[in-house]
């Protein structure tokens, strides 16, 4: 149960077939761990899946076909990314609230991001974005540092369109 009463929806943990690069971005930076190789055979996409139990996200039909796949992926319809999250909050329903706290991960290394302080992260950005921001999260992997400027408000409000477009379609 959460703090607030309700059951705890199971974490998602996804892996994206090689079609589906931008999705696993986004996914991540939504907070989802989504393993993405963009070279990977589809026998080594299917064992990493299984073995990492993930749930294998695919544009792929033929792939979706596999016996070994039934329950355990998501067929991807559509070539827009605003539908794949519509389509994922819809069959999946993965929460597309921003706002809540469920950590984010660095949409490029998939590794969950770390608070950083003012004081650390002052040599890390540019002086503006020092002077400007007061939160600042960084990749243990690959050293970036996020801040939520404009490009995190443009995030914010697509993310947001997605899912009140889902809420009005009824789902």
């Amino acid at each position: 149960m959460d703090m607030l009463g309700q059951p705890e929806q199971p974490v998602i943990r996804f892996m994206a077939d090689a079609m589906l690069g931008r999705l696993a971005r986004w996914l991540r930076i939504l907070g989802y761990d989504t393993a993405y190789e963009q070279m990977i055979t589809d026998e080594v996409l299917i064992e990493r899946a299984l073995r990492e139990d993930r749930w294998l996200l695919t544009r792929d039909r033929y792939l979706a076909q596999r016996k070994v796949l039934r329950g355990r992926h998501t067929l991807i319809e559509s070539d827009d990314l605003e539908d794949h999250l519509g389509q994922l909050h819809q069959d999946l329903k993965i929460d597309l609230d921003m706002t809540r706290h469920r950590g984010y991960r660095c949409a490029d290394c998939n590794v969950a991001l770390i608070s950083v302080s003012p004081d650390n992260a002052r040599h890390l950005v540019p002086p503006f974005v020092a002077q400007q921001y007061r939160e600042f999260l960084q990749c243990s992997h690959c050293r970036r540092v996020f801040w939520p400027g404009t490009h995190w408000h443009d995030l914010l409000a697509r993310v947001t369109a997605i899912r009140e477009g889902s809420i009005a379609d009824g789902t």
